[in-house]
């Protein structure tokens, strides 16, 4: 059983283990990733890894769920300051791609790699976290099921995107982002997101 210690000493070192992880995981996969290159890269033994963490997968599940719950937990903050629906749309995916092109590691995770056996159960959690938080801001009026798969849809869009633009910055080499590349991927998305509700009809 993995220990757990709350002194900063070993917050910190824990913490070191997950980002490095996150990075190698991202880079190699999960399936090639051995708890021996992560000890490696993070300049630690395989020993003091299993300190924190039990397995392989133990640590790269907690990297997904934290980044799902980042994610969800900015959506939150990010429609507060919002009021119409729109707006809160076009919010959500502003914090979704500054996620995304900030934080790429663990998007590659998500959408590259998360599909690997055991782990893309996390994927799917954090899909379904997200569809939830979008269904209140599309029309009351429309069926909840509806609404749900409208939700959905959403989200696809939103991944979709995400998906292509790493895969392309991967092909050119993962170059610096523009700094108006969040700002550029959520626009087109929200648009395209938006137009299709506003032709969506009540069943």
């Amino acid at each position: 059983m993995a220990l757990r210690d709350d002194r900063p000493a070993n917050l910190e070192r824990r913490e070191h283990i997950l980002q490095v992880a996150k990075a190698v995981f991202a880079e190699r996969g999960y399936l090639a990733t051995t708890m021996d290159d992560i000890a490696r890269a993070a300049g630690f033994t395989k020993p003091i890894l299993y300190q924190f963490f039990e397995s392989k997968a133990t640590l790269y599940q907690e990297i997904i769920a934290h980044t799902g719950a980042v994610l969800v937990e900015k959506l939150r903050r990010a429609v507060t300051s919002v009021t119409t629906p729109r707006s809160k749309i076009e919010s959500a995916f502003r914090v979704y791609f500054d996620m995304v092109v900030n934080d790429t590691d663990a998007f590659r995770l998500l959408f590259i790699h998360a599909h690997e056996g055991e782990t893309a159960t996390e994927l799917r959690k954090i899909e379904v976290s997200i569809v939830g938080f979008l269904v209140p801001y599309i029309d009351p009026a429309i069926g909840h099921d509806y609404r749900r798969q409208l939700a959905a849809g959403i989200v696809g869009i939103a991944e979709g995107a995400a998906i292509v633009w790493l895969l392309q910055q991967e092909a050119k080499g993962w170059p610096r982002p523009a700094p108006d590349e969040a700002k550029r991927l959520a626009a087109h998305s929200a648009t395209l997101a938006w137009g299709g509700l506003r032709a969506v009809h009540r069943e």
